[in-house]
Order: structure tokens, then C-alpha cells, then sequence
């Protein structure tokens, strides 16, 4: 019976956080610096692991908008200074897009995850994780300059295929917060900006904690697996003090996903059926139920400053999934991508309630979406993404309207990206 709460807790911790994750430890520093040499791309083959982005060689140092660096190719990875592994292209109406590698991952066509970018701050600081040459995952941070510094947290556990360090959220101060695995269980961490990791596992956490969303104040919030492998949410005041709390109906678990500065909480539920709502928790204590009519399951997955929540919900007549909407007063809004094939996924939320996501096509592809406030939609892939059945995976988005996430080549290589909008 254990076993089998195990996996429905993880498809849950899956479904909510869009990685793939397993159990690991590992450490790995380095940095980079990174220059513009605009318009420039290029796909060569190498030995060993597979094919790698290769880019031109840096001289110089440019920026684009939002302190962000240009690209250029690397000179070696490791714990040495190197330079930044990026191919910049313009496509979609004069979005720029700088592509990246992390330095020490190994992409292979068996598990394409070896860049995977997972949110970004205003100052266009990105983290996430990439996987080794086992396929371990660790966490990594990008500066808006270029320079990526990779880390574990202490006593993380390494093996083939497991989850060493995932990063999940940053806050504008550059703080970070995630998860990590030993052999036991995995654990909550927060790193701030200055390298600094802390760990903690939340009181009754006997099956693990894991840390979801971090606002500018320093809250945390997540959920942890009691001794009977149901979930239950916690909050982390800055201080490291834990208030656990379980939404109404939960009874079968309770996950948030993301908070905002107003210590607003959002995320979903397990009901006595096992069916998935959205909640909203109220920095007193008061949880609201989100549930769009007709649905069969609901995901909010992030707020904002004003309160405007993003997510998705299954339809429980054609099992559709839609997108939707709800403004600080309530008013909920659903939408799907044209040419979607009845799967819109949105993931990240700005402060000007920009949105953006992911959605199947027609014919098997996955896309990225941005959402404007007025509702016209555009949607994209990086230019190395493979045609026409393109894979891409937009994660975050950040005030000035810049997303971050990965995307897959025609080779089934991974790799990160950023989509400017306009220089």
C-alpha cells in the first residue's frame, strides 16, 4: 500500500512542478562570462555523448535588455572560468533568443533534461538543474551576465537517474529554493545569492519536504509526506518558523505551488476522491477553493503581486486541459492556443499578468505560449527546435516579459533558453 501512495504522491509532485526527478548528490562550480556576437548558430557533432550546441568563440562584452549577456561558445567545462555557451537568434515578430548548455551536463538522446531552466527573477537570474553524464540532476544558477555557477546541497546522494539538488523557484533578491535527495528521503533547501545553503525538512516530514515557490521576503512554501505518505502544506517564514496547514477537502493531500509578496499561497488538493482543486490561501489562514465549472481536475501553479492566479483544469466531459485566468477579485477566465489539440498548460505568471506556458499542436508538438494581458496569444519555439513537431517547454517569465525554459533539437538533445521580446 506504501509503494503505491509513494507513486501517486510523486506523479503529484511531477504534475505540479513540470521536472523529472529521481534521488542524488553531486558538486560542480563554474563560471562563465558572456559577450554578444548577435545572429549567429551553428550544430556540429561531437564524440562522446552526442551531439552538442557548438557557437562562436567570445570577444568582447555586450548585454541585451535586462542586464542579460549575449552568446558566445565555451572553452572548457569544470571549476575554471569559462565562456558563455550561448547561440542568440531572432524569430517570432523580433524575439531574441539566447540558447545555453550548463557546463559538465551531458545531453543524450535517451534523457534530453541535461539543460533544464526552471524560473528567472527581474534581473533576469535564472536557475534549475541539468543532468550529468549518469543522468543525476544538480541545480544551477545564470547570471543575467552569462556566468552559471553549478551546486548540490550537502549530503545529497548521487546515483544513476537520481535527483541530486532541484531548484524550483528564485525571488528577486536571488534566493533560491528546491528540493534535494539522500538516500533516505529528500529535503527541503534554501540558497541565497551569496552561495550560502540552508536545509530543513518541516515538522511530521518523516517522507520528505519539498520546497515549491519563495517570495521577496524570504517565505517558503511547500509541502511534506507524513509517516502515512499523505501530503500536507507548510509555509517557512524567513526566520526558518513552520506553520503547516492542509486545505479544506484535502484530505488526501495537500501541494502548493507558489507564493506571491503579499504571503498569498496558491496550489491544489487531493479531495476524498482523489480528484485535484485548486486552493487559495489567504496570508491570514482563509483557503478558497478554485475550481473552474466543468472541471474534473484543476492546477493553479502561480500568483502574482495583485493576486492573479494562472494554472490549468481538465474538462470532464472531453478531458480537454485549458488554461484560465482569475483576477485578484475572483473573475475567472479560461482560454486554450489556437491550434492547440486540447492541451493548453500555463506555468508562470508576471506582475503585469503576462502569461506563460506550454501546448500541444495537432500533429504531436509542444510549443511555448505568451499571453498577453489582453488576451492575444503568441506562441514560439527557439530556432534549433526540432520541425515540424517542435518540443519546447516555457517554465518562467519575469517583469519585463523575458521566458525562460528548454526545448528539444532534432536530435532529442535539451537545451535552455531565454526568449527576449524586443531588444
Amino acid at each position: 500500500m506504501k509503494k503505491s501512495q509513494v507513486v501517486v504522491a510523486y506523479s503529484a509532485l511531477l504534475l505540479l512542478l513540470g521536472s523529472v526527478c529521481s534521488q542524488a548528490q553531486q558538486s560542480l562550480t563554474s563560471t562563465r562570462n558572456g559577450d554578444s556576437n548577435a545572429g549567429s548558430q551553428a550544430l556540429n557533432n561531437v564524440s562522446g555523448t552526442g551531439p552538442q550546441r557548438m557557437l562562436p568563440q567570445c570577444s568582447g562584452q555586450g548585454r541585451l535588455p535586462g542586464s542579460i549577456a549575449g552568446p558566445c561558445k565555451p572553452v572548457s567545462a569544470g571549476t575554471q572560468t569559462q565562456q558563455l555557451s550561448d547561440d542568440l537568434s531572432r524569430d517570432d515578430s523580433g524575439a531574441v533568443y539566447i540558447e545555453f548548455v550548463v557546463p559538465g551536463s551531458t545531453c543524450e538522446a535517451a534523457f534530453a533534461r541535461c539543460t533544464t531552466p526552471v524560473a528567472i527573477n527581474q534581473f533576469g537570474v535564472v536557475t534549475g538543474f541539468y543532468a550529468d553524464a549518469s543522468a543525476s540532476l544538480h541545480g544551477f544558477v545564470r547570471a543575467s551576465s552569462g556566468a552559471i555557477t553549478t551546486f548540490d546541497a550537502p549530503g545529497a546522494t548521487c546515483s544513476n537517474g537520481s535527483a541530486c539538488t532541484i531548484p524550483i523557484a528564485i525571488n528577486q533578491q536571488g534566493s533560491i529554493t528546491g528540493y534535494y535527495c539522500d538516500a533516505v528521503a529528500c529535503h527541503g533547501f534554501l540558497r541565497d545569492s551569496g552561495g550560502t545553503l540552508t536545509q530543513f525538512d518541516a515538522p511530521g516530514g518523516a517522507n520528505g519536504t519539498y520546497s515549491t515557490g519563495i517570495n521577496d521576503a524570504g517565505e517558503v512554501v511547500g509541502w511534506y509526506y507524513d509517516a502515512n505518505y499523505v501530503g500536507h502544506g507548510f509555509l517557512r517564514a524567513a526566520h526558518g518558523t513552520f506553520t503547516p496547514f492542509n486545505a479544506p477537502g484535502g484530505v488526501n493531500g495537500t501541494y502548493p505551488a507558489g507564493i506571491n509578496d503579499a504571503g498569498e499561497v496558491v496550489g491544489s488538493y487531493l479531495n476524498a476522491g482523489i480528484i485535484s482543486q485548486g486552493f487559495l490561501r489567504a496570508s491570514d489562514g482563509t483557503t478558497t477553493t478554485i475550481d473552474p465549472t466543468g472541471s474534473t481536475n484543476t492546477s493553479p501553479n502561480a500568483i502574482n503581486l495583485e493576486g492573479a492566479i494562472t494554472g490549468w483544469w481538465q474538462d470532464a466531459g472531453t478531458l480537454a486541459i485549458h488554461g484560465f485566468l482569475q483576477s485578484s477579485d475572483g473573475t475567472l477566465t479560461t482560454f486554450d492556443v489556437p491550434g492547440s489539440r486540447g492541451e493548453t498548460q500555463p506555468g508562470a505568471i508576471n506582475a503585469a499578468g503576462t502569461i506563460t506556458g506550454s501546448f500541444f499542436d495537432t500533429a504531436g508538438g509542444e510549443h511555448g505560449f505568451v499571453r498577453a494581458t489582453d488576451g492575444t496569444i503568441t506562441t514560439f519555439d527557439p530556432p534549433g527546435s526540432a520541425e515540424p513537431n517542435s518540443y519546447t517547454f516555457a517554465n518562467g517569465i519575469n517583469a519585463a516579459g523575458v521566458v525562460t525554459g528548454w526545448y528539444i533539437d532534432p536530435s532529442f538533445i535539451g537545451y535552455g533558453f531565454l526568449r527576449i521580446p524586443t531588444l
